[in-house]
């Protein structure tokens, strides 16, 4: 018989029994083989195959501990030092400069950009664009501009305080422009924010700041304002000065003008909250004129303050803040309109949506059938996390010269007319559009600054640390007690690698800056 190969010597010897003389013949030819040295055999190959599969596994599941392991044993001998040259002599000045790059192309430009566009044109789908073209109105509320009369800060605090919400308002106007191009632009008052108080040398001077800042693109726009409390005062409170001049600079308080075949009726609340009947002569003319009126063009009502509405009126999910605007009255300002007032407008002017300002947030509400829309500030500085806009699509093609002899009209024109006699809303559309929260994104650029300035300090001080280590051991010896943080040769290391990421990131913001 032959032996098994994976028999070892000492079971062979233990199963077989040899004879005196070993030569391969009688090794072979005359073997002692009994029955329990088969079964010594078979016992020993089943344990040999069940180690074998052991270890298998074993190995399997040791083999990625086995690398990490031998990863962190190069990393504690000669690799350590490898990778140590490589972070001292690649310095994060470079990472950090691309870093600030981009950090204020999306911060102060990207981030507007998209935030206009994820806004868009409200629209119908039972409107037919073949009757008549949608007019399209861009409202803005509240732009209140900061001027010394805000915050009663003084110097480079206060020019910070105004420059910024500046910044912040002129690419919003000028990236609305762009991207929506209206037919027209509503302001709804508060234009300054101290331009009652102010003399009229101090009021040009805000003027001509605000005229820079709201510069139309398009000279052929229309643009049409409303007064507020912040540029008139309130009630029995206005201002006799500061009305005067705005009217000359500005126009009437109260008007009534058609765009896209609405009656858009601006209506001037603060001067009917008070008890002068002369300053009240205007808007209750108008109010009159508007109750006589017999057209069929639906109205829209413009109001500064909003109209009284019972307490705890929900304003609607888009709202940022409390959820109310409720009744309340302070140094020339109201937050709404008193109740018989708002009843006496309803009832003459029966419009079909009101548009309001004054309260910064946005709020929307129904006065029975009648909507009501508080738009939300233009400026980040009126304590609303997301400033807005209101976008306003109107649609109307009776009385269209473009439309009399369109058979389509033809059909129509009885739906139409019933329509615009029920007070049927279906004759515009609004739309809110959010703008970015530039306080987080001033948050985020302290946070990146921080983060900057810590791996600099961190990096400087073990690039020191590193070449005092290769010197003589007596100079070690003789720097031991002088720490690193406080060497003239570490934060000159320090403000050289600040300054070279500070040049090129002040260079980007102002490319930023002078972009709008």
């Amino acid at each position: 018989m032959q032996l098994p190969l994976s028999l070892p010597p000492s079971s062979i010897s233990s199963s077989y029994n040899f004879p005196n003389n070993h030569n391969n013949n009688n090794y072979y030819s005359s073997p002692s083989y009994n029955e329990s040295s088969y079964n010594n055999e078979s016992s020993y190959n089943e344990t040999f195959n069940n180690r074998s599969s052991i270890n298998c596994i074993k190995s399997c599941f040791r083999f990625p501990f086995l690398i990490i392991i031998k990863f962190f044993q190069k990393l504690k001998t000669t690799p350590l030092k490898r990778f140590r040259r490589i972070y001292l002599n690649r310095s994060p000045t470079c990472a950090f400069r691309i870093i600030w790059i981009l950090a204020f192309l999306v911060g102060e430009i990207l981030v507007f950009h998209y935030a206009m566009i994820k806004c868009a044109w409200p629209d119908n789908i039972q409107w037919d664009k073949s009757l008549a073209k949608p007019y399209r109105i861009a409202v803005i509320a509240d732009p209140q501009i900061i001027d010394d009369y805000s915050y009663g800060r003084t110097g480079i605090l206060q020019k910070i305080s105004e420059i910024y919400p500046d910044i912040y308002m002129k690419k919003n106007w000028k990236n609305m422009q762009n991207i929506f191009n209206p037919d027209a632009i509503i302001f709804l008052g508060d234009l300054m924010d101290g331009g009652r108080e102010w003399d009229d040398n101090k009021w040009e001077l805000e003027l001509i700041r605000y005229r820079k800042l709201f510069k139309p693109q398009k000279s052929e726009i229309p643009i049409f304002n409303l007064a507020g409390n912040h540029d008139i005062g309130f009630g029995d409170k206005i201002i006799s000065e500061a009305n005067k001049r705005f009217q000359k600079v500005f126009g009437k308080t109260s008007y009534n003008v058609t765009l896209g075949n609405h009656s858009i009726i601006a209506l001037d609340t603060l001067k009917l909250s008070g008890s002068d009947e002369l300053l009240k002569k205007e808007g209750n003319k108008l109010i009159e004129q508007m109750a006589n009126d017999s057209s069929n063009l639906p109205r829209i009502l413009l109001s500064h303050v909003p109209l009284y509405r019972p307490p705890d009126t929900y304003c609607g999910p888009l709202r940022q803040n409390n959820r109310y605007i409720n009744q309340g009255h302070g140094y020339q300002y109201q937050n709404l309109i008193e109740e018989p007032l708002t009843n006496f407008i309803l009832d003459n002017i029966k419009p079909q949506l009101i548009l309001s300002g004054d309260d910064h947030d946005y709020c929307e509400i129904k006065h029975e059938d009648i909507i009501e829309i508080s738009v939300n500030s233009f400026s980040f500085a009126m304590g609303v996390k997301k400033p807005g806009f209101l976008l306003l699509t109107l649609y109307n093609p009776l009385l269209n010269d473009n439309t009399m002899n369109n058979p389509k009209y033809n059909n129509n024109n009885n739906n139409n007319n019933n329509n615009n006699n029920n007070n049927n809303i279906n004759t515009f559309a609004f739309q809110q559009c959010l703008l970015p929260n530039q306080i987080r994104i001033y948050i985020l650029y302290i946070i990146l600054y921080i983060t900057t300035l810590l791996c600099i300090l961190s990096h400087e001080f073990v690039k020191i640390r590193r070449t005092t280590e290769l010197l003589p051991v007596w100079y070690k010896y003789q720097q031991k007690a002088n720490l690193i943080l406080f060497t003239w040769k570490y934060w000159k290391s320090v403000g050289k690698a600040i300054f070279d990421i500070l040049e090129i990131a002040l260079l980007m913001y102002f490319i930023c800056w002078i972009w709008f």
